[in-house]
């Protein structure tokens, strides 16, 4: 009996494993990257559509919404925001809005140019980085605040082996463009 169990056991870590070294299959950490567009859909149901938005970024535990808004509700002179909203989301939870505005400038983005598949884009840095941590995803803004293209760029936070963050820049498809060491 307890060599059928031994047996049995055996293969199913077998299977396990051998499932894990498929290269192929979506790989995302543990990051929330599945729940940002479920994200997204919150905020939108809250705030309405259309939003300028300063960053998105998941965690393994949730995801961050900053929302472009005016401290006072009146659009500013030059059109540009002044302050940030928080929406922070977990599919537990649902979507939970930090009350409190805070001052805040930079470039701006819409929903509308997100064009990342959230179930590869991570395969090849975290194929390439096997050592290093993922801590967080982030999608920010392009430009500067007055000269915001309206495109996104793609990061992916990690924690090194050696110590320290790094910063890896992604292009929609995955590939490596840039890093920067913290």
């Amino acid at each position: 009996m307890l060599r059928r169990l031994i047996v049995a056991v055996s293969s199913v870590l077998l299977v396990v494993s051998s499932c894990g070294n498929d290269s192929t299959a979506p790989t995302t950490a543990g990051l929330r990257l599945d729940q940002i567009e479920d994200a997204l859909d919150a905020v939108e149901e809250v705030a309405g559509p259309n939003l300028n938005l300063f960053e998105v970024n998941a965690t393994t535990e949730l995801v961050n919404i900053f929302v472009a808004t005016d401290l006072d509700g009146v659009p500013n002179d030059d059109g540009l925001p002044d302050a940030v909203q928080r929406f922070v989301f977990t599919e537990r939870d649902g979507l939970e809005i930090d009350p409190e505005l805070v001052g805040a400038n930079g470039p701006t983005f819409q929903r509308s140019v997100l064009d990342y598949d959230p179930t590869t884009i991570l395969n090849k840095v975290l194929a390439e980085l096997p050592n290093s941590t993922p801590q967080m995803f982030v999608i920010t803004a392009a430009g500067t605040a007055e000269a915001s293209s309206g495109m996104v760029q793609y990061r992916l936070l990690m924690l090194s082996t050696q110590g320290g963050q790094m910063s890896v820049v992604l292009t929609n498809a995955g590939e490596i463009v840039g890093t920067d060491a913290e």
